[in-house]
């Protein structure tokens, strides 16, 4: 099977391959399965780098369209991510989706500072701050209409600062807890990715 990226699947008889190409033969097209229907954003503080490519990873495996490296006020400096680093993170998420046959090549973005990110999730339906002192669990604000985009905040290792909250707050973006439990920073998304897997037909 062979994605173009662009949301559609070939299936492909190879005829021959060497090191450097192989040629085959289209038996049929169709569209990628994989892609979900609802689109998500995920805003991702900078962690230590091996937690956060692997978080990465994973997001893609579980729908993220858009992955937004976000400087926090406790995350890890952004300038940390350089040419190199990104081409690495792009890479990590093209092998994603290929594995789990994803229609669309998920992107993502250069670090943005918090405020910009609060500025480019204007567009979506529902937008969520994990939060791990909100008051209101996640499935309370899912019910309802099906949302076309969907972004959510994932802050760094020791949490946000109450002034992030606030201004989140600020642009109707929603705090919500993934239960009782404190999560790490690669795995609240994670897990609030699955919930709404669960939640909505994505």
């Amino acid at each position: 099977m062979l994605l173009d990226g662009q949301g559609l699947a070939a299936i492909v008889e190879i005829e021959t391959i060497d090191r450097k190409r192989a040629t085959g033969q289209i038996i049929a097209r169709c569209q990628a399965s994989g892609e979900p229907a609802i689109a998500i954003d995920l805003y991702l503080a900078l962690i230590r780098p091996e937690r956060f490519e692997w978080a990465l990873q994973k997001a893609v495996e579980l729908g993220a369209r858009r992955i937004v490296p976000v400087v926090f006020a406790r995350s890890l400096p952004g300038d940390r991510a350089d040419a190199h680093r990104l081409a690495r993170w792009q890479r990590i998420a093209t092998e994603a989706a290929e594995q789990s046959g994803r229609g669309r090549l998920p992107v993502v973005t250069a670090p943005v500072s918090f405020a910009a990110a609060l500025v480019s999730s204007s567009d979506a339906d529902l937008a969520l701050l994990l939060d791990e002192q909100a008051t209101v669990h996640l499935r309370e604000v899912v019910g309802g209409h099906i949302p076309r985009q969907i972004a959510i905040f994932s802050g760094p290792e020791g949490g946000i600062e109450p002034a992030e909250r606030s201004a989140a707050l600020a642009h109707d973006i929603r705090a919500v807890s993934l239960g009782p439990r404190i999560l790490r920073a690669e795995t609240a998304p994670l897990t609030a990715l699955a919930m709404l897997q669960y939640a909505f037909p994505i």
